[in-house]
């Protein structure tokens, strides 16, 4: 009889707030986490030993997790369910979600621990959960920071430093977040390249840019913490420029940004790495006149609160 998994799981998806490039270069970021990023359900197959399957429609998957695979996706569930000592046969895995995936929302590293939690059950710890998925994002990323799995695991809103552990923040009122896919695929090992091409060019001018960056960061989590909407909706419209002259936006970025504001958005910036992907608004009194001005792109509104 297979190893038994729990009937139900599921993880945060991951929006970066504030800091994208700049935490590359050891300076501060600002993450929070996406409700229900993906619900993972579980049932025994009729034979136990067959293999599992894992299908999430939304994310056009539809595989069996078996060891001859050289799907990327097949290869970290396995390495997931070999961490926690977990089944590898005579299970069939449904999932669902609401975010793109390839979109920098953080889309595998809610699988892995969504996953973990399978096996663990509702109650694991978030430091277990959280190691157990690093085990497949390694798959992914190779040495991957730990931010979208920690994020993944624990929700709420992040303060991020590379090398160190990240910080709970808690806001002083839910930010109301709406992510805007632009449809246009990014590259983040692309857009890092481009970025450090321009700081190892242009260092006296670049580097100017990352340190504000950074401060942006830090004001920003000062209104967070204060439930200032509006001081932080103005910080997302400079973190906008100041990546853009880390030549990491678009002219597709710029006017979805430009016309989330005209909707009635706080602020707006790119989020994650770049050049496409998707677009983070900070909505004000009327979110459903902002997620109107993109009928094509499927906005997702979340609110995040502290976790």
């Amino acid at each position: 009889m297979s190893i038994p998994l729990h009937p139900r799981a599921e993880a945060h998806g991951k929006v970066i707030v504030l800091g994208e490039h700049a935490v590359v270069y050891g300076y501060p970021a600002v993450a929070a986490g996406l409700p229900q990023g993906i619900v993972l359900e579980a049932r025994p197959r009729p034979d136990p030993r067959l293999p599992i399957t894992l299908t999430v429609p939304a994310w056009d998957l539809d595989l069996e997790l078996h060891a001859g695979s050289d799907h990327p996706v097949a290869r970290a569930c396995l390495e997931v369910l070999a961490h926690c000592d977990g089944p590898v046969t005579g299970w069939a895995i449904h999932g669902t979600s609401a975010l793109p995936s390839r979109a920098g929302l953080g889309s595998s590293a809610a699988l892995t621990v969504a996953l973990a939690r399978l096996v663990f059950g509702p109650d694991a710890g978030v430091d277990d959960v959280v190691a157990a998925s690093l085990a497949g994002e390694r798959v992914f990323h190779g040495e991957p920071s730990g931010l979208d799995s920690r994020v993944a695991a624990q929700g709420g809103v992040l303060r991020y430093v590379r090398g160190e552990p990240p910080r709970s923040i808690n806001p002083g009122a839910p930010l109301p977040l709406c992510i805007i896919p632009s449809g246009i695929p990014r590259s983040t090992a692309d857009q890092v390249a481009r970025c450090r091409s321009r700081l190892e060019h242009l260092p006296s001018v670049v580097r100017p840019v990352l340190i504000a960056i950074g401060q942006a960061v830090e004001s920003g989590i000062h209104a967070i913490e204060h439930g200032d909407l509006d001081t932080l909706g103005v910080l997302f419209d400079v973190a906008h420029g100041l990546l853009g002259a880390l030549d990491v936006s678009s002219p597709a970025l710029d006017r979805m940004a430009a016309d989330a504001r005209a909707a009635g958005a706080r602020g707006a910036k790119l989020t994650g790495a770049g050049c496409g992907g998707c677009l983070l608004a900070l909505a004000g009194d009327a979110p459903d006149r902002l997620t109107a001005a993109f009928p094509s792109l499927r906005p997702l509104f979340v609110e995040v609160a502290a976790s």
